[in-house]
């Protein structure tokens, strides 16, 4: 096996571990997989317009609006249009919202928390130095990377 096949594996199970850890958070509340990264995707960077939601998301502005009507209606977000210019609407999370973007961010901060609990304090260190770097690489590759898919 290849180095990058068996960072793949590890990447797999990591993903596979906070895809569930949104679950939970969206279980909790009962909303879906694309509700949860909706939420999400807003907690991070709100106010947002949809078609940046829809961006960020990976989904198609259609699916978006949908979800976003859905979780309009539950009160978990909000849409706000500009004073400047009224065609302008952007989305942001709602009080209610906040609590599931909270619960979900908790629940990825226990996550990475069982990761670092397998490490000792300097193993802890150097993995965090190295995805450090890792994501300063990332984000520098990341109009690339995205290109080659």
């Amino acid at each position: 096996m290849g180095k990058a096949d068996e960072l793949t594996k590890y990447i797999a199970t990591l993903a596979d571990l906070f895809e569930v850890a949104q679950e939970s958070s969206g279980g909790a509340v009962n909303l879906n997989k694309q509700e949860c990264r909706v939420i999400n995707v807003v907690g991070q960077a709100q106010p947002l317009m949809m078609r940046e939601i829809a961006e960020r998301a990976k989904l198609s502005i259609t699916n978006t609006t949908g979800i976003v009507d859905r979780l309009v209606k539950r009160k978990c977000l909000r849409r706000d249009r500009s004073d400047e210019d009224r065609r302008i609407v952007k989305v942001s999370l709602t009080p209610e919202g906040e609590k599931i973007y909270a619960l979900e961010i908790e629940n990825y901060r226990r996550v990475s928390q069982a990761i670092l609990d397998g490490l000792d304090d300097p193993e802890q260190q150097e993995m965090l130095r190295m995805m450090r770097k890792v994501a300063v690489h990332l984000n520098q590759q990341k109009a690339d990377l995205l290109r080659s898919f």
